[in-house]
């Protein structure tokens, strides 16, 4: 029994992949700077607690030591609750209240002259008092926090602290010997316009992480928008051009990328046009080709079973020719369509170009000297050019060279041939004098059944046939075999010159033996 398929989830668009993608990245980053914010904000407010509790314990315990200049005992601040009231008054600067004792000051007694610091809650001239604490610092949190204790531990003034309480601790020295000790208790938490301030920048950080995360959910909707909607013309173009509908060309747009992958799209949408174009070309004109032969040698063939024409050599010699005709342009087609595929099989052998190309071109001498040519060819004595081919393809591409000329050449005329070699590739040129061939039709020369212009299927027509148009085919062929090119221009000679590049060694492929 057959197991069910797992259920699969269903794919979002990548419009809407994009989207989450920036939202959740920027999610993310004001999440990580908008939690160390708060962090950092109530470490530094923390910070800043302990730094200003620690400078107005600093400040008390100064006032406490002038103050016990004359009473190291601490005599004076043991009568509590009124002289630790006194003393924070003073401390925070404001006036003493009344019915307060004030604490006496290096021996300062009323009806006394005062001492040279003034008494208790007068300053004296150029003398600047404690500064004020900030809000929240008076005697509600800060004295609160206060213990004051002698040097054996035992408490003067100020209330107990818990056990298990943070505190910080100052000695008290007269003469430069501890007498007290004064231990402040450290805040739990921020109250009062400590905790609103805080509150207020928490808020202010809670508020500015959410208008971020909204302008990123609603920027990334945009930009996905605007990235995705070239990749659904994208998509319909594919489309198109796998259902065999033309479609209009794309308009490059979005990201270079994109813009870059819709031109690759025209690109590719125009080479399977023209592909398709060739295709039907291919299929016509090859249907003329091979019909040709054929209807002569049915109308030989039927002439011969109705009696008008006698089967004598002359005649059967006729219909030989037309079947080897036949059979050189199925072998063409096979060459070419074996080359197309990637499968022109070679088997490679060392030897000498020299002498090959010359054995090659001199068969076409008489051939040239029938037609009123002159074929010129390089000396027959000449250094020796190793190379690694397949000698019997180098005849083939040579012979489609020379013949090439012979047909398509005024007479008369002209076919110069020559191969020069430069130690890694041996350069092949066919020159012939008019007619010659358009600019245009240059870059099509190489294509299979493309002919050139009227002149040259003319002057083919007066020497007696044309060419298949596949003979330059299978010589760009069989020269990429061979690690080389064909190229077609205009020849100095008034005609048409064919340059050939061939590797000595070209490198093995899959099918080369």
């Amino acid at each position: 029994m057959p197991q069910p398929r797992p259920a699969r989830l269903p794919r979002l668009k990548i419009a809407h992949q994009l989207a989450l993608l920036i939202v959740a990245t920027v999610a993310l980053a004001v999440l990580a700077v908008g939690g160390l914010g708060v962090l950092n904000l109530r470490s530094g407010f923390r910070d800043y607690l302990q730094a200003r509790d620690e400078d107005q314990l600093t400040q008390l315990v100064a006032l406490i030591e002038r103050r016990s200049a004359s009473d190291p005992q601490l005599l004076w601040l043991r009568n509590e609750p009124e002289p630790m009231r006194a003393l924070m008054d003073e401390f925070s600067g404001r006036p003493v209240r009344p019915g307060h004792r004030p604490p006496r000051a290096e021996g300062w007694e009323p009806g006394r002259p005062p001492p040279p610091d003034g008494p208790p809650g007068h300053a004296r001239p150029g003398h600047r008092p404690p500064p004020s604490p900030p809000p929240g610092a008076g005697p509600s949190s800060f004295g609160e926090r206060l213990l004051v204790r002698d040097a054996q531990g035992q408490r003067i003034a100020g209330r107990p602290l818990p056990a298990d309480a943070q505190r910080t601790l100052r000695a008290i020295k007269v003469n430069a010997e501890e007498v007290a000790f004064v231990e402040l208790r450290a805040e739990p938490e921020p109250e009062g316009v400590d905790a609103r301030f805080l509150q207020r920048q928490t808020k202010s950080l809670v508020m500015a992480a959410i208008g971020t995360f909204i302008a990123a959910f609603l920027i990334a909707w945009w930009l996905a928008a605007r990235w995705s909607g070239p990749l659904r013309d994208l998509q319909r173009a594919t489309r198109d051009i796998a259902s065999g509908r033309r479609n209009q060309p794309l308009i490059p747009a979005g990201a270079r990328e994109i813009a870059q992958l819709m031109e690759d799209v025209n690109s590719m949408a125009a080479e399977l046009e023209r592909l398709e174009k060739t295709r039907r070309v291919w299929i016509a004109q090859i249907s003329h080709e091979l019909r040709t032969p054929l209807s002569v040698l049915r109308g030989e063939m039927e002439a011969i079973e109705d009696g008008a024409r006698q089967p004598t050599p002359e005649v059967m010699a006729n219909l030989r020719d037309e079947v080897l005709q036949l059979n050189r342009r199925v072998d063409d087609l096979h060459t070419l369509s074996m080359a197309d595929m990637g499968a022109l099989s070679c088997s490679f052998t060392p030897g000498d170009a020299h002498a090959e190309l010359w054995r090659i071109a001199q068969r076409f001498e008489v051939q040239a000297t029938q037609r009123g040519l002159s074929l010129t060819l390089p000396p027959q004595k000449a250094p020796a050019i190793a190379v690694r081919w397949d000698f019997g393809r180098i005849e083939q591409l040579l012979a489609n060279l020379l013949r090439n000329s012979l047909l398509y050449t005024d007479t008369p005329g002209t076919i110069a041939i020559d191969w020069q070699s430069d130690g890694t590739a041996v350069t092949l040129t066919v020159n012939d004098s008019a007619p010659g061939v358009s600019a245009a039709d240059l870059p099509e020369l190489f294509e299979p059944l493309f002919r050139a212009d009227r002149a040259r299927q003319r002057n083919a027509a007066e020497a007696g046939g044309h060419g298949s148009g596949l003979g330059l085919s299978i010589v760009q062929s069989i020269s990429s075999a061979h690690g080389g090119k064909a190229i077609a221009r205009r020849s100095a000679l008034g005609g048409l010159q064919l340059l050939v590049t061939l590797e000595c060694v070209p490198a093995p492929t899959e099918y080369s033996a």
